[in-house]
């Protein structure tokens, strides 16, 4: 039996004022990630989905060591789309800055990973999103609306060696981005620990939470999730970590 557990955050992240308005909310909602202040972005002559094969290849030849039973998959925009000039991105505009990397999730699996010494998997679509907010709003809308399931590149080969499995991912347009529910379906999850960790707006990230839980086999066991309210991302690492000691978790 799937076992969700602490699926509300607060309150107050699941209510808006009257006075906010439809679209506001929507926007809300779906807003990727801001730029984390601790990362500048850098080119590279490689592409996401070479990038994303190198950073697979590693997993596989891990050597077994503290952390090796945990994966920590994630998706973040900034790894999922190609901005042509970093430089002229306004790192101070909510709408804008999730393009650059690490991106808000990327950071928070980053953390992730520096406290539990699991293996990271980026989840990186075969179709890059556009790094126009507008643009990457419209196709959420559409993949969601449509259950549509986008194809990823790569997949993790030795996941019966996994036995907790981190999921992150944004909020978007009232759920998950579809790519996660790609990534569960073509992944044998059955009978793993799955926790999720998320960065949301104004909205929270219940939904997300609901569209997660249906597509996990029956016999996952969900433990208490962490949700980072987007503006705020890069000054949650404290109550990240103390979110971590809460599970309680053998690294």
């Amino acid at each position: 039996m799937k076992k969700i557990l602490a699926v509300l955050l607060t309150l107050g992240v699941m209510v808006t004022t009257a006075s906010c308005g439809k679209q506001s909310e929507l926007s809300n909602d779906f807003i990727p990630e801001p730029a984390s202040e601790h990362s500048q972005p850098e080119l590279e002559d490689i592409s996401l989905q070479e990038e994303a094969t190198q950073v697979q290849e590693e997993i596989k030849t891990a050597e077994i060591e503290q952390g090796s039973h945990i994966l920590i998959a994630y998706f973040t925009w900034a790894e999922n789309t190609h901005v042509d000039n970093p430089e002229l991105v306004d790192v101070d505009a909510t709408t804008s800055a999730s393009v650059l990397l690490p991106g808000n999730v990327g950071l928070l699996a980053e953390w992730i990973q520096e406290e539990t010494g699991g293996n990271m998997f980026p989840i990186i679509t075969e179709e890059p999103y556009s790094s126009d907010y507008d643009t990457c709003l419209n196709r959420a809308i559409e993949e969601h609306d449509s259950g549509m399931r986008p194809s990823i590149v790569g997949h993790v080969e030795n996941m019966q060696d996994y036995d907790i499995v981190f999921l992150g991912f944004p909020n978007w347009w009232y759920s998950c981005p579809m790519a996660i529910l790609t990534f569960i379906e073509e992944h044998d999850l059955s009978g793993k620990t799955i926790i999720p960790f998320c960065s949301h707006g104004t909205g929270g990230f219940v939904a997300s939470l609901q569209d997660i839980g249906k597509a996990l086999p029956d016999d996952c066991t969900v433990l208490e999730e962490f949700g980072a309210y987007r503006p705020k991302v890069s000054g949650s690492q404290d109550k990240l970590l103390e979110w971590l000691s809460g599970l309680e978790l053998s690294y």
